[in-house]
């Protein structure tokens, strides 16, 4: 009998040693694979970091795993999702078991002096080990975000171009459509500049123009939108704004337009027309009031602001 039970034992002993070896020898040899991948990767199981390539101890600023899990041992406090819709998977210790194979998600990571994107994807390599592996992202984005300005900018001026205008515009109208919030534009033309065109040449003109963009930009608060709207037209959308707010704003810009000294032609001056988005306005209806509003000040003498409801 106690030959048996002595056998038995000895069986659950060698178990327990090939299953540790097994064990150690297949965490090895991840840690060995994980090292051929140049993007930050660590090895988890369902809810601790095992391991991380040199990739990642590096950019964490750690000389080994062991001063890395030191400071934490979970994954979730190195990173931060970024949720886009409420849809979040981070959401618990376990979370790597329940992203999707096929589910990329966008996370930041930051150091002291510096914050990168990266996309993160998480692989189950069996029910005890999962690989998760970050892509850094933060270029494209950067260069996405630089051809996105290129695209929403006016190319003399640099600010914004009547594209971008038109889509603030129509999110302006959705948004005061829904939550009942108010908002003017006003649109404004340089008085007479075909003639400054016809005596100084189109170069001049064209400082003119960079020189008004700059000064009106200067003038305006952190929230308002300003764009050309084309030649020597401007808009401005001015969220929050009731109309005689947006007419103390216009004439404002028109009294320090009317006192810079633009170079070569001294002074200038502009027309405004100033229209408040009413429930049931069109982009196009608001635009055509304050054209209207503006044609009025055009005709009234020039270097005056008008209102859409006068």
């Amino acid at each position: 009998m106690y030959l048996c039970i002595s056998f038995f034992l000895l069986m659950l002993l060698l178990l327990f040693l090939f299953y540790y070896y097994y064990k150690t020898s297949f965490d090895q040899h991840l840690r060995t694979f994980i090292e051929f991948n140049n993007d930050i990767t660590v090895i988890t199981d369902r809810m601790y970091m095992l391991a991380m390539n040199q990739t990642g101890l590096r950019f964490f600023g750690q000389k080994d795993m062991n001063a890395l899990l030191s400071k934490t041992r979970y994954l979730s406090k190195l990173i931060t999702e970024e949720v886009a819709e409420d849809n979040r998977y981070i959401t618990s210790r376990t979370w790597v078991t329940k992203v999707d194979k096929n589910q990329p998600i966008k996370v930041t990571i930051s150091r002291p002096t510096v914050k990168q994107t990266f996309m993160m994807h998480v692989s189950k390599i069996n029910s005890r080990r999962y690989m998760v592996t970050f892509r850094n992202i933060s270029k494209t984005l950067a260069e996405k975000n630089v051809m996105t300005q290129i695209a929403e900018k006016d190319e003399l001026t640099q600010i914004y171009n009547r594209k971008k205008f038109n889509t603030a515009l129509s999110l302006a109208i959705r948004e005061a459509t829904v939550y009942a919030t108010p908002f003017t534009i006003i649109l404004f033309d340089i008085d007479h500049f075909k003639s400054v065109n016809d005596t100084y040449g189109h170069n001049v003109g064209d400082k003119v123009l960079i020189q008004m963009s700059a000064l009106v930009r200067n003038l305006l608060r952190g929230d308002d939108l300003f764009a050309r709207w084309g030649g020597e037209e401007f808009i401005i959308l001015s969220p929050s704004t009731r109309e005689n707010d947006a007419y103390e704003l216009a004439n404002r810009l028109r009294q320090e337009i009317e006192r810079f000294p633009f170079a070569h032609v001294k002074n200038m001056t502009c027309s405004f027309g100033v229209a408040e988005f009413s429930a049931g306005d069109t982009a196009a209806e608001l635009i055509q009031k304050a054209d209207k509003a503006l044609y009025k000040a055009k005709v009234s003498g020039r270097n005056k602001v008008s209102l859409a409801d006068d």
